[in-house]
């Protein structure tokens, strides 16, 4: 039959637990790990900072040629409009009797 544990007794182990997982910790890991971390990751985020800044600026650029690109097709005449338009007013012109400027 198993040994009854007393709260105390039970108190004890869960203290000495805590004490045992205390020195492995800091065992594994001292408070200038910790710092060295923390100093790393605080050079990501400013890094982070930069790029997401960089991010906007190009994104803002994109946005403008975007508008400028909308403007210019807006005022475009098409090649086959162009050709089409040529071979009409050649034709009116022939049909007039005027000689072309070409």
């Amino acid at each position: 039959m198993p040994k009854e544990v007393t709260n105390e007794e039970l108190a004890r182990m869960i203290a000495g637990g805590f004490d045992d997982m205390g020195n492995r910790f800091e065992a594994t890991a001292s408070k200038a790990d910790f710092l060295s971390i923390k100093t790393k990751l605080s050079e990501q985020d400013q890094h982070f900072k930069h790029l997401d800044g960089r991010l906007d600026h190009l994104d803002a650029r994109m946005g403008r040629m975007e508008a400028d690109l909308h403007e210019i097709k807006g005022n475009i005449v098409y090649k086959f409009e162009f050709e089409d338009l040529a071979e009409r007013v050649k034709y009116i012109e022939s049909k007039l009797g005027i000689e072309s400027g070409k």
